[in-house]
């Protein structure tokens, strides 16, 4: 080989070196730049569900307004069922009341 065939040779296999190792990095940064993406809208995903687990929890009562409503509806059946009972006691006094005006009427006209 004659020193102009060489110095050919070793040039083109410097280029070619040269576009493999430039084709290496173009390849790596798009890559990089794919995970970057990737990352980036499941961090984006992840951002929404805790936005939406944040929005819930703020929609929700905490306990301890909830111990203060159920105190309020056992206070509220309590109530009832002493008001029915009441009506019970009345109806029946009402009754007895009526029942015993008509014996009495009842025996005044025979």
């Amino acid at each position: 080989m004659t020193d102009v065939a060489l110095k050919e040779y070793f040039d083109r296999r410097l280029d070619d070196l040269d576009r493999r190792f430039t084709d290496r990095f173009v390849l790596a940064d798009s890559a990089v730049a794919k995970a970057e993406r990737t990352m980036n809208e499941r961090l984006n995903s992840m951002n929404e569900f805790r936005e939406a687990l944040r929005d819930q929890s703020a929609r929700m009562a905490p306990r301890s307004e909830m111990d203060k409503i159920d105190e309020a509806v056992r206070e509220l059946q309590r109530a009832k069922a002493n008001l029915d009972g009441r009506l019970v006691v009345l109806s029946g006094s009402i009754s007895l009341a009526v029942s015993v005006l008509l014996w009495t009427i009842g025996r005044f006209l025979k």
